[in-house]
């Protein structure tokens, strides 16, 4: 039996927005891999002869003969997916949905598909497979949460590894925090479940083996078990760049509360974790409260960042606008806030509703939800929120947020990012820097240089790129990291001031301070 497992692409992307998925280059890469399809592979046996897809870098094959299609869809993927399936079914094919989507909003997906697979598929797919042998496929299966101590090694065999920079490997789900506009909770819930620490090292080596080097440590909260993430650090300590390994650059997900355990921040540095993302949000402490985003309150944000870079992991920021305790001059404080972080990345956000959360009902009571038509909205679709700001429109909304990320990512402004990252970030110890471009740019290594060509006709590239050639120069020890960061900035520099088409003027007509921020428009006139 053939089954074609298919992860529709993003929507942003489709849009050619800012987005953290694809390379910005004629060729297509995706930043990282998709896990879902190939941990889903994973379980289906011998019998089966398997194809998968990722639709960021390759398109979906509508000629495959596979008797089974299984698309697995967050909300970013959701408008795609249902046109995939669409298309499939009118073939006659068995059509079954899954995914955090389907999961959180499976009314929605009712009649769409043959089958949904509702909740996590571990423990529900012996008897899924055995259904689908048997020609008795149900139209739901509902998988609790699993307790993920005997998990199988995913199927990056069947995976396009080439046109992919970072691997990816779940050592946990679940958060225990409640942010009101956090769908993850909804559907992995509050209790954290962990991976074997021999199985994460298990994950890991596959990935050395197939040539990556660069590894996201997919958490949605890697260090708020202080044991658990401490036996988890040791032990990767312990495998990175010993027995003739080259060394690997982790990338993972934490909370701001790490810059109070020192020995924990040392611990990362010591295994080789370097790049993390923490949700900070705002400066806004009523913003925060309003939230629930109690782990960000009563501390001063710029310095704890500061404690975390210095040592060792540079910060990849959330950044996020739109809450009722906002006004019109939030994002102006959003960038004066940005900017006196030392973080080179800040990905910004407008706040939205997903179903299934605690916001979304609120919203729901209190006659503020614009829309509740599947896929339509999620954090970053054109930066357009699903619900009615209190105190600016959704125009005005989605005008401050793309005029506050054009802001923030403007070249001279990264320039001065960089700076202040460069001036105090901590070196990985020395058996874990590179010893050779090979090591680093093992996967993708191409898509980097045509990134960096493509860049470097501008202006403002070419400005960028010198800098941080400078700064590396001054500080060879941090050189990998900065030039990790160069990548994953010019990556959004092409797509905001190469590909996009913006207006003239971009500044909002509502922002009456014109000293709040300059920057050029594809190098042209100061706006």
């Amino acid at each position: 039996m053939r089954v074609y497992l298919i992860a529709p692409i993003h929507a942003s992307t489709r849009e050619l927005l800012v987005s953290d998925k694809i390379i910005n280059i004629d060729e297509r890469y995706t930043i990282i891999a998709a896990a879902g399809i190939t941990t889903v592979a994973a379980y289906f046996d011998d019998s089966f002869s398997i194809r998968l897809c990722d639709e960021l870098i390759e398109d979906v094959d509508f000629d495959d003969p596979s008797e089974i299609i299984c698309i697995s869809m967050n909300v970013a993927q959701v408008a795609r997916g249902l046109e995939i399936a669409k298309a499939f079914k009118a073939m006659g094919r068995t059509v079954i949905l899954g995914g955090a989507h389907v999961s959180l909003a499976p009314q929605e997906f009712e009649g769409k598909a043959d089958c949904i697979v509702v909740g996590e598929f571990e423990p529900v797919a012996e008897a899924f497979i055995a259904d689908l042998k048997a020609a008795a496929l149900k139209p739901r299966y509902d998988g609790q949460k699993s307790d993920m101590t005997n998990p199988k090694i995913p199927r990056w065999d069947l995976y396009p590894n080439h046109r992919a920079i970072w691997g990816v490997v779940q050592t946990s789900r679940g958060c225990p925090f409640e942010c009101e506009f956090c769908d993850v909770i909804q559907y992995l819930g509050r209790v954290q479940r962990h991976k074997p620490t021999e199985a994460v090292l298990r994950e890991l080596q596959n990935l050395y083996d197939l040539g990556y080097r660069q590894i996201h440590l997919s958490d949605d909260n890697f260090t708020v078990y202080r044991q658990r993430c401490r036996a988890l650090l040791e032990a990767l300590k312990g495998w990175n760049g010993h027995e003739g390994r080259a060394p690997v650059s982790f990338m993972t997900q934490m909370s701001m509360d790490i810059a109070r355990d020192d020995g924990l921040l040392q611990l990362c540095n010591e295994a080789g974790v370097r790049d993390v993302f923490i949700g900070i949000e705002t400066s806004n402490e009523e913003a925060l409260k309003e939230t629930k985003k109690r782990q960000n309150l009563k501390q001063d944000l710029v310095a704890q960042v500061e404690k975390i870079t210095r040592a060792g992991l540079f910060v990849t920021s959330g950044m996020m606008v739109g809450f009722d305790n906002d006004h019109l001059d939030c994002f102006e404080r959003q960038f004066n806030f940005g900017m006196a972080l030392p973080v080179v990345m800040p990905r910004v956000t407008v706040l939205v509703a997903p179903i299934a959360t605690p916001l979304y009902a609120r919203m729901k009571r209190d006659g503020r939800l614009m829309s509740q038509d599947t896929g339509s909205f999620y954090a970053g679709s054109a930066h357009t929120t699903n619900i009615a700001p209190m105190n600016m429109t959704r125009e005005q909304l989605t005008e401050g947020a793309q005029w506050l990320i054009r802001a923030l990512m403007a070249p001279d402004n990264a320039i001065k990012r960089f700076e202040r990252l460069a001036a105090i970030l901590a070196p990985a110890p020395a058996h874990l820097r590179p010893k050779a471009k090979y090591d680093r740019n093992r996967m993708g290594g191409n898509a980097s240089l045509a990134l960096m060509g493509k860049a470097a006709k501008t202006a403002g590239g070419r400005r960028v790129i010198e800098a941080v050639a400078e700064l590396a120069r001054k500080r060879p020890e941090i050189a990998p990291d900065l030039t990790t960061l160069l990548a994953s900035y010019l990556n959004t520099y092409v797509s905001l001031f190469v590909q996009a088409s913006p207006g003239p003027n971009l500044r909002p007509a509502f922002m009456k301070a014109p000293e709040a921020a300059s920057f050029a428009l594809s190098d042209g006139p100061q706006v």
